[in-house]
């Protein structure tokens, strides 16, 4: 699902038959009741929802205008929660189902220069925990993945604007125990875990795919 509807049914159609596309706007209402909907009328259930969507900024705080640092909340943070809203009756009548938020490395540590986005992540890891306990004895699970790293088409138009600094921002990246960023099969394989019944049991964890970046430095 996405706001991009050419993208999305290109990659439904790469997938095949598996997948099903739905043109979805996180920060409306209206179109998670359409896309929930329309997906029970499809499969008859929801066992998963990964509120993955997401808008990043990056600047100073003087540099971050409220409008900015609203939309960034209201897409990153308020998004995933009319997105659980939008699951949840599907998901009580079954007595079972997984939320999985996308979080960041962000959402874990401050750093300079992110915010805004900071803030979103770090408010999307709390909404996580809170409902991990509030819906656990219905049988939803709510955890977090916080990936240093991502979509290189979210951080591609700040590419330009970091090139004088690219020495720092690889040094960055190289400080932790396995160097570099991760990648989108790495967070993927993180999101199929908590997705899966192997982590049944598991609610209202965070699990930092970032090659031990939170752990310490090298």
């Amino acid at each position: 699902a996405d706001i991009l509807v050419a993208q999305g049914e290109k990659v439904a159609a790469e997938i095949g038959d598996g997948a099903r596309f739905e043109a979805l706007d996180v920060t409306k209402e209206e179109d998670w009741t359409q896309a929930v909907d329309s997906t029970l009328g499809a499969l008859g259930r929801i066992d998963v929802l990964v509120n993955n969507a997401a808008v990043l900024h990056m600047g100073s705080v003087e540099n971050t205008p409220p409008d900015v640092f609203r939309r960034l909340l209201e897409v990153n943070t308020v998004g995933p929660y009319l997105g659980t809203r939008a699951v949840l009756s599907a998901m009580k009548s079954q007595g079972k189902g997984s939320i999985v938020m996308i979080s960041s490395i962000d959402g874990l540590v401050g750093m300079n220069a992110v915010s805004a986005y900071s803030a979103s992540k770090f408010g999307v890891r709390g909404f996580a925990k809170a409902t991990a306990m509030e819906l656990g004895r219905s049988g939803i699970r709510v955890n977090s993945v916080c990936a240093a790293g991502g979509n290189p088409e979210m951080f591609a138009p700040w590419l330009e604007k970091m090139m004088p600094f690219l020495e720092h921002t690889l040094a960055y990246q190289e400080n932790r125990g396995i160097p570099g960023g991760a990648t989108l099969e790495q967070i993927a394989n993180a999101v199929l875990y908590l997705a899966s019944d192997a982590s049944d049991g598991v609610t209202g964890i965070d699990v930092p795919v970032d090659g031990g970046a939170t752990a310490g430095k090298w």
